[in-house]
């Protein structure tokens, strides 16, 4: 995310359920995740845990509790008693439970639940899960921050920010649109990018467009390696468990435009 998730928690943490924000954060981070690595069937998948804690929130709006995590939820008979809560802005009693449903109708009537069926998980369905994550979100902040306006319209709005991702395929070739980062920054997040993968050094090179063909061998590749953060055997790459961690915590996915 743009903005950092601490400040969303702090935002809404107040006047809802501290355990659901956790959890909705968690996994509004995994479809914009999956989303980026263009991982379309886990990002819809995502998006039915991100509506169960939509509809917990939805719940306890509505009526003070909310079922608790690991119990069955009553889905429609959460949102058809929301409805009729007049003393609820509309955002949060009608659109947003309505396209809960749509969120979870995608799941469980397309191609993403289940093995076989007519229509296979595509890249419309998760761009939809994609936004209308961001929606739901920012209408949360909308109606129950706790900062400031300007603060609070300054999440919502970076939020709202185009967003491209960091790393375009044009035919075979990868390039990485963040021009500030370095040779070895830019080797892993290829590398997260193209997990689990194995990558050539003659591709690496190419894509990452380093000089030095020796250089980038003994000093990025090997330094790579030595950190465990990468496996280099044989002429080709793949990214080693600490390397996710390493990428997951310092290069964005995303470039704000």
């Amino acid at each position: 995310m743009s903005v950092q998730r601490s400040q969303i928690e702090g935002a809404l943490s107040t006047k809802l359920p501290k355990d659901i924000i956790i959890a909705l954060l968690d996994e509004y981070q995994d479809i914009k995740q999956q989303f980026f690595l263009r991982k379309f069937q886990p990002s819809e998948l995502n998006a039915a845990r991100f509506s169960e804690c939509i509809l917990r929130i939805i719940e306890f709006l509505d009526t003070g509790n909310y079922t608790a995590f690991g119990k069955q939820l009553d889905t429609q008979k959460i949102i058809n008693r929301v409805g009729g809560n007049t003393t609820l802005p509309e955002g949060i009693r009608f659109f947003i439970p309505q396209l809960t449903r749509v969120l979870l109708d995608i799941r469980n009537k397309r191609n993403v639940a289940h093995v076989g069926g007519e229509v296979n998980p595509n890249y419309s369905d998760s761009l939809f899960v994609s936004h209308s994550a961001d929606w739901i979100l920012v209408e949360l902040i909308r109606n129950y921050h706790i900062n400031k306006i300007d603060e609070a319209r300054k999440i919502v709005e970076s939020i709202n920010e185009t967003k491209m991702s960091v790393i375009v395929e044009v035919g075979s070739f990868i390039r990485v649109q963040n021009t500030k980062l370095k040779a070895d920054q830019k080797t892993l997040l290829i590398l997260y990018y193209k997990q689990p993968d194995k990558v050539s050094d003659t591709d690496l090179i190419k894509w990452i467009k380093y000089a030095n063909v020796s250089r980038y061998r003994t000093e990025i590749l090997r330094a790579l390696d030595d950190e465990a953060l990468i496996h280099h055997e044989s002429g080709f790459s793949v990214l080693l468990p600490k390397g996710i961690a390493y990428v997951e915590k310092n290069i964005s996915p995303e470039l704000i435009v």
